[in-house]
């Protein structure tokens, strides 16, 4: 099998964590007084560090205050992230076919790896990069190449799956092989971004490694 190892994105591409990241926008913008945004609006920038969403959304500098009601809300409420349909099984499969798997992810590793627990996806993860294991996050390529460089594996040899433009920008710029999921945050909207691959549901990711 040529594939060696696969990256995945974390929120919208293992785990639904639509409600447990709207929510806690939705809390923290409310709890500052700032008007809330449209779900549809933030999708668009879901994927970004939560600095830049932040910036984003209310058009400040200083977003110090509105990240932290942002961190304490989701660790008030970790149950509302919940894993995608065939996530665990697909993920067991690809350790069965010796593939390495890593996570890379823009959240930080607290709350990222208290849903992947949560979840029961951790343990099947053999590699994690939280937002501070980065000097700059997605769609830069550091993670990735911190990944690859762990699993001892060429880029040739990997695939970076994710929801976001910045998943797959990242993975390019990785120079790895891309899957974009239409089932996370952006939907059909990650076409645009040309990964190699597009997929409706996770576990079409085995017939497609299966073809490399």
């Amino acid at each position: 099998m040529k594939i060696q190892a696969i990256i995945f994105d974390v929120d919208g591409t293992l785990i639904d964590t639509s409600e447990y990241i709207y929510q806690a926008f939705e809390h923290s913008l409310e709890y500052h007084n700032h008007d809330i945004l449209e779900r549809d609006v933030m999708s668009h920038m879901i994927g970004k560090s939560l600095e830049d969403c932040y910036k984003e959304f209310t058009e400040l500098d200083e977003v110090d205050t509105f990240m932290k009601a942002h961190h304490k809300y989701q660790h008030q409420n970790p149950d509302l992230a919940i894993a995608f349909p065939n996530t665990e099984k697909t993920l067991e499969a690809l350790r069965k076919n010796g593939i390495s798997i890593a996570a890379v992810t823009t959240r930080r590793r607290d709350t990222a790896i208290e849903t992947l627990e949560l979840t029961g996806l951790f343990p099947l993860i053999d590699y994690f990069i939280g937002l501070e294991d980065v000097a700059v996050p997605k769609p830069d390529p550091e993670g990735i190449v911190k990944a690859l460089d762990f699993f001892s594996v060429n880029p040739d040899r990997a695939i970076m799956v994710g929801d976001s433009p910045v998943d797959v920008a990242a993975g390019k710029n990785a120079e790895t092989h891309t899957i974009g999921v239409t089932y996370g945050f952006h939907g059909e909207r990650i076409v645009e971004t040309e990964p190699d691959y597009v997929i409706d549901d996770i576990d079409e990711i085995i017939e497609i490694i299966e073809g490399i």
